[in-house]
């Protein structure tokens, strides 16, 4: 499960939040974080979006999105977050494009993969 607030958000940015991060969820098996704090992987840390309005009910978001695995930041570890980044790549996710990094956590460093993620939400 992810960790979601506890309150409830119906306006148009937290619903297309959840709606990504229930789609994450799914394709990937892994849980969504939204919290820095909360970053163990395997995960995929949902970072806040970038938006631009195009009306009062409509705009276009673009989400950072860290697809972080297990394993050392080598090509095992490579090999594995590309696999997870290819699914989402193949799903319903727009991702926009991608780039290799690390995530350093307890003083060990992970494999990620920092995806660009676009979508248009709509009141």
């Amino acid at each position: 499960t992810s960790c979601r607030l506890m309150t409830v958000y119906t306006d148009l940015f937290n619903e297309a939040i959840d709606d990504l991060a229930l789609t994450l969820e799914t394709v990937t098996g892994l849980r969504v974080v939204f919290n820095p704090e909360q970053v163990k992987p395997l995960c995929v840390f949902l970072d806040a979006p970038d938006f631009e309005a195009l009306s009062s009910t409509i705009v276009k978001m673009s989400f950072s999105v860290k697809v972080i695995t297990l394993g050392p930041g080598n090509l095992d570890g490579l090999r594995n977050v590309l696999s997870m980044s290819a699914a989402l790549l193949a799903s319903n996710v727009a991702v926009k494009s991608g780039r290799p990094g690390f995530v350093t956590v307890g003083g060990q460093t992970f494999a990620a993969y920092d995806l660009t993620v676009d979508l248009q939400a709509q009141s």
